[in-house]
């Protein structure tokens, strides 16, 4: 399939205007707000909070957060740009920082930051081992997924600092890729089932990912997708009417075999958005529901970010961020007013338009790698 290809110049702005540092940084971490202090990254914190109606057949023994203390990597405070303090009405976008990769889950960040989209007002979140932040349509908190020492991922959200940590679900498995309904009352998120042995048996016929969803305070807990396929990477469309997400297709000439899929809510209708060769994976609408983004498995060098009609299956995908070989785009988000896409660029945060034209680079630390992306309006 041709693709349109938009690619913006990269203009590439100062470190010391895009970090905002300070000498002594003030850390609101998750783990300052339970019972039990760590005084390692690699230490355990209390046994986490179930959702009150969380199925019982779901349920795991007590099990405590990986990784959640105080700390600050050094090159924060070698920054130079100070704080301004002031909350930017452009939003808050939240990114972690890479630890290491998990052979199933692929890339997790440690710890989480947040910053202001002119690269100002730089704070730690978490210390936490997360994946896929998601912030609220009311700026006030975040969603994430959380490793447990266990070998479970459970979703927890807290408050847009870090305090408040709250986990929500109980799984034997993997529960991840949360996200916010419109009003903020629930949340959906992919839950795939234990198997044995990991990583091996996740691409295996008979193991299932299921999209579920739960109340915001954990409570309400069900399945609301297809039992018996592979989906994940939900993401509620802006009027919490559908919900699109990668459909994996097990065929042994596509390694990847991601189908983009939207589900109605209502109905249980299905929908492929496009279907071939390309593996969309990464999603997220535009505010409006005209657009979702997504970029390209890995197995598609390079690395591109597109863009596709969400009710137009039959349209051509457009490349909006085209890279090279040596610089992807990944795990684009929306900014609020649906204007701009936060993203990563090989290692780096960067910003553009919403057509893909003036990608600047908000972040870039020699040595330091930048995933998982989120944004979010100002609370």
């Amino acid at each position: 399939m041709s693709l349109r290809t938009r690619v913006g110049s990269v203009r590439r702005m100062s470190f010391c205007r895009l970090i905002a540092a300070v000498a002594a940084i003030t850390v609101a971490l998750s783990g300052c707000d339970v019972p039990t202090e760590v005084a390692s990254k690699t230490g355990s914190v209390a046994p986490n909070q179930v959702g009150p109606d969380a199925s019982a057949s779901l349920a795991s023994p007590a099990a405590s957060p990986v990784g959640c203390v105080d700390w600050t990597p050094t090159w924060v405070a070698q920054a130079s740009h100070p704080n301004d303090g002031v909350p930017d009405p452009a939003g808050r976008i939240v990114f972690g920082m890479w630890d290491h990769d998990d052979p199933v889950l692929g890339q997790v960040v440690s710890p989480l930051f947040a910053i202001d989209p002119d690269g100002s007002d730089l704070a730690v979140v978490t210390g936490c081992q997360v994946e896929r932040p998601r912030i609220s349509h009311d700026g006030k908190r975040l969603a994430f997924s959380i490793a447990m020492d266990d070998g479970t991922w459970q979703v927890a959200t807290s408050a847009i600092d870090g305090s408040d940590r709250r986990i929500l679900t109980s799984t034997t498995g993997l529960a991840e890729m949360p996200d916010w309904a419109p009003d903020d009352s629930w949340l959906s998120y992919a839950l795939t089932e234990r198997c044995d042995p990991l990583p091996a048996c996740i691409d295996a016929p008979t193991t299932h990912s299921v999209i579920w969803r739960m109340n915001a305070d954990g409570s309400g807990q069900r399945a609301i997708g297809s039992p018996d396929t592979f989906d994940r990477e939900p993401r509620l469309s802006p009027d919490g009417r559908e919900i699109v997400f990668d459909r994996r297709i097990l065929d042994p000439s596509n390694p990847v075999g991601l189908v983009l899929t939207i589900r109605d809510l209502a109905t249980g209708e299905e929908r492929r958005v496009f279907a071939n060769d390309f593996d969309p994976e990464h999603l997220d609408w535009s505010p409006d529901g005209e657009w979702i983004i997504y970029n390209m498995a890995d197995n598609h060098p390079p690395v591109v970010i597109g863009r596709m009609p969400s009710h137009d299956p039959s349209a051509t995908p457009e490349v909006l961020y085209g890279g090279d070989d040596a610089h992807h785009g990944i795990k684009p988000a929306y900014s609020p007013d649906g204007l701009r896409i936060v993203f990563g660029c090989e290692g780096s945060i960067c910003l553009m338009d919403a057509d893909g034209s003036n990608v600047v680079v908000l972040m870039d630390v020699p040595g330091v790698g930048f995933n998982h992306f989120a944004w979010g309006r100002t609370p």
